[in-house]
């Protein structure tokens, strides 16, 4: 059960570096576009080194979904083997998580 919530935040945390870091990027590619038409050795280097580092972020972004991925198949396999070498356990502990939601869900409606 615990699994399931790292898993649902570290995806919406995931989403939302991914939608900062794209939105990032598409904009500083609009300035890259926008600097087209200035041709100055300066801004030649400066729009070099922005491409490259583009570039990279780019990799890096895919790398990183990557990576994330394969932790949450990793947790999610140690959830499994944790659930199926310790079932009573498990029953036990949703069981009082269902009585503690049930108390405070009681409480709430008072």
């Amino acid at each position: 059960m615990e699994s399931t919530v790292d898993n649902s935040q570290a995806r919406s945390a995931k989403e939302f570096i991914n939608g900062e870091i794209s939105s990032f990027i598409e904009n500083v590619e609009d300035l890259t576009d926008a600097l087209r038409d200035v041709e100055t050795p300066e801004i030649a280097r400066v729009k070099a080194k922005v491409k490259i580092a583009l570039a990279a972020a780019k990799s890096a972004l895919t790398d990183s979904a990557v990576q994330v991925r394969t932790q949450a198949r990793q947790v999610s396999r140690n959830a499994d083997v944790y659930v199926r070498d310790n079932p009573w356990q498990v029953v036990g502990i949703a069981a009082f998580i269902g009585i503690v939601v049930g108390i405070l869900a009681s409480r709430r409606s008072d």
